[in-house]
């Protein structure tokens, strides 16, 4: 092959395109040749330095598209800065791996060892997404970069992130088959009719299953979505706590004349521990059972144990004549919310970077929300929580109808961050069909639909509401009752497939 770039400006390029489909910029179709960049690159050099040249490409893809972590105004810059650059130094370890397993494939393989990338790449993203794994990052699936290609996102119905990653892969594996593969006349008109076949298949049953979804005989409740727009640093000021508990009481009570019976509030909207705060509980309580509705908050939460004061990050539930119930969030953000091993080290306890240490929840807790007549098993995830997508699975498995995420990206000002958060949300919809109200502090608000269609929402930085009818009672998807199965198939394929690549006869250079 004639070498017009180096290599390693071909693996960059893999990276800017891998961000460019990507939110915010959202060119879903770019992501479809992405990798062609790198792999033509380990086949020009005859399948080397695949490590360092997946490395590359990860680390720019990452660094473009995570670089909103530096700008978390809750901590110092040095510590922001840190916490991203070895984000992005750790995530692109797997892109490194990647690419050593595409480069072990061509060498032993050739062109068509390259069939096999889309169930290695579904294997890598498995397991660095894993919800038992300690430093699990579940943000980064190709599945967020088709989040303006509705239609191919409803494949997570079936197998989550992983069936839309596998998609993406495989549509750039065809067309390097296409461009660089040893196929005949013959072949390559077979596999251009499958790639088209492919796409336009794809798109045509995206659209029936959205179409089908949005006529299935459900019922809804409706829901009001706060977002307060409050200035993060601000509001943790102790003279200003009840203005601000005041503020988001009054914004609330506008609603009341459209009938809402569910009010969702951002993450520490409340901001003290409320269960210590009276002042605050009372005026919470008063107003649902005057109006006869419920109320969803964040706030902190802490609980004393044998002398010493546990912290939790918390979602607070309000309904009419029952007694206030508390989940705490599970998923905390690794050396933000939590030092990773502390509890197996507990030296660690010592090391101060500006982190919360917060006890992670026990329980995907649901909860009826509703006023006395209209109600509906609710559940919330926190923040960080609504990438996972096995935290967010336990609660259906528990039993929620409706789905809410309460965040605080306040933090994070006017950078891709929210973006890419309210897109793992719409993953999130579709995977279960369920509907989910996503309250943010600053934005982006929104009500998604169970077909993944965002049908309101508050842009970022500014202060408003939703009232929206809310779907809920569909029927549980494939994905709610069998999990990460596609997922588990695919990784056990890939295992299959490493066995093929390292006792096949060396290919050669092609």
């Amino acid at each position: 092959m004639k070498r017009r770039f180096s290599p390693e400006t071909l693996a960059i390029l893999s990276g800017l395109l891998l961000t460019l489909s990507f939110p915010p910029f959202d060119m879903f179709f770019v992501a479809w040749v992405a990798w062609l960049p790198l792999w033509a690159a380990l086949q020009q050099i005859g399948w080397q330095r695949g490590f360092k040249l997946g490395y590359i490409t990860g680390f720019v893809f990452t660094l473009t598209s995570l670089n909103w972590i530096a700008n978390n105004s809750g901590t110092s810059f040095l510590v922001a800065s840190a916490s991203m650059m070895g984000t992005v130094a750790y995530i692109s370890l797997w892109f490194g791996l990647f690419g050593l397993i595409i480069s072990r494939s061509g060498r032993n393989l050739g062109t068509k060892g390259l069939w096999l990338a889309p169930i290695f790449w579904v294997s890598i993203e498995f397991l660095f997404s894993y919800h038992g794994y300690i430093l699990a990052f579940p943000w980064l699936s190709l599945a967020m970069t088709q989040n303006f290609a509705l239609p191919i996102l409803q494949l997570a119905e079936y197998g989550g992130i992983y069936a839309v990653s596998f998609w993406v892969v495989m549509i750039n594996t065809i067309l390097y088959q296409l461009e660089f593969g040893k196929l005949t006349v013959r072949t390559q008109q077979l596999v251009w009719g499958i790639l088209g076949f492919v796409i336009v298949g794809t798109f045509i049953f995206g659209a029936v299953r959205m179409k089908v979804v949005g006529e299935l005989k459900k019922s809804s409740i409706r829901v009001g979505i706060i977002q307060t727009n409050l200035d993060p640093h601000e509001k943790w000021i102790r003279e200003k706590k009840t203005k601000h508990v005041q503020a988001i009481l009054t914004q609330s009570e506008k609603l009341l004349a459209d009938s809402v019976k569910i009010f969702i509030w951002p993450e520490s909207a409340i901001p003290a521990h409320l269960s210590y705060y009276p002042q605050f509980d009372r005026k919470i309580r008063k107003f649902v059972e005057t109006n006869a509705v419920s109320i969803l908050t964040g706030a902190l939460h802490h609980e004393e144990e044998a002398g010493e004061y546990i912290y939790y990050n918390s979602a607070f539930f309000y309904s009419p004549g029952l007694p206030v119930a508390i989940y705490s969030k599970q998923g905390l953000v690794p050396f933000a919310e939590r030092i990773p091993l502390v509890d197996t080290f507990p030296v660690l306890k010592s090391l101060n970077i500006g982190q919360a240490n917060f006890q992670p929840g026990e329980e995907a807790l649901i909860y009826p929300m509703g006023d006395r007549e209209e109600v509906t098993d609710l559940g919330a995830v926190i923040c960080y929580e609504s990438a996972d997508p096995y935290i967010f699975r336990e609660f259906l498995t528990n039993g929620a109808d409706l789905m809410s995420i309460v965040t605080n990206d306040a933090w994070l000002g006017k950078s891709p961050g929210p973006y890419q958060h309210l897109a793992a949300g719409r993953l999130r919809a579709i995977e279960h069909r369920v509907s989910i109200a996503r309250a943010a502090q600053t934005g982006i608000s929104a009500m998604i639909l169970p077909s993944g269609r965002i049908a309101a929402t508050i842009p970022l930085g500014e202060k408003g509401e939703i009232v929206y009818d809310a779907p809920i009672g569909l029927p549980r998807t494939f994905y709610s009752k069998n999990g990460d199965a596609f997922g588990l198939t695919i990784l056990l394929l890939s295992a299959f497939g490493l066995l093929a690549v390292m006792f096949a006869k060396s290919a050669g250079k092609n």
